[in-house]
């Protein structure tokens, strides 16, 4: 169990930040009307993206269990303090002694690598839902904002609004009357991409049409 349990610990890592990687990059593309499965990020965009999930879920976990660890030393100190000075510190002490043997045995029977597993799979299932959240709110940003690409293909160039770039190819969309309109491009069927400054989405139509 010493080796299973580190073992499956990092499996079970790994695991929840690929996935929490893999849930943003979906549900980012589901925004736009894209079967994920036509999208191929590369797998270290997908690691640093679940990592930063991942790490700010943890850190969440790690304050909240701060606190919370705080708080209840803080009572416990309190109320031995009042027990002290109301039975004295020798009843205590003798208290203390006679149920140390207890406490011993029921701390020895805590199995800590069982809860960290479990702890794991709550952070993996947390990290995937808050994947998904963080997906729609990043493809609401690159609606409501324009990054600017001007791509030459054939000597002729052509605007447009990026929103994904993969392995091999560029996603981008134009807005006209029928609303938006979703395409991708060949990285290495455009000569030259130039990368402009973003602006709101509305302020594009008019110059798309």
């Amino acid at each position: 169990m010493k080796v299973i349990e580190p073992v499956s610990s990092a499996l079970l890592l790994t695991g929840c930040v690929y996935a929490a990687g893999v849930s943003q990059n979906n549900s980012f593309m589901r925004s736009f009307g894209v079967n994920p499965e036509f999208s191929q990020p590369s797998i270290d965009k997908i690691f640093y993206d679940g990592g930063l999930i991942t790490f700010e879920i943890f850190y969440s976990h790690l304050v909240y269990a701060f606190w919370f660890i705080c708080s209840f030393f803080g009572v416990l100190v309190a109320a031995l303090l009042i027990f002290v000075m109301i039975n004295g510190f020798k009843y205590f002490v003798g208290l203390y002694n006679q149920a140390k043997p207890g406490l011993s045995f029921c701390c020895s029977l805590i199995p800590t690598g069982a809860l960290i597993l479990i702890y794991i799979i709550f952070l993996s299932f947390t990290s995937f839902q808050k994947g998904q959240t963080d997906g729609i709110k990043l493809s609401q940003t690159f609606i409501e904002r324009c990054h600017w690409i001007e791509f030459t293909q054939d000597a002729k160039p052509e605007r447009a609004c990026a929103f994904r770039k993969d392995k091999d190819s560029i996603w981008y969309y134009k807005i006209n009357s029928d609303g938006i309109k979703i395409n991708s491009k060949l990285l290495s069927s455009a000569k030259e991409i130039t990368y402009l400054e973003p602006e709101k989405a509305s302020v594009t139509t008019s110059e798309q049409k």
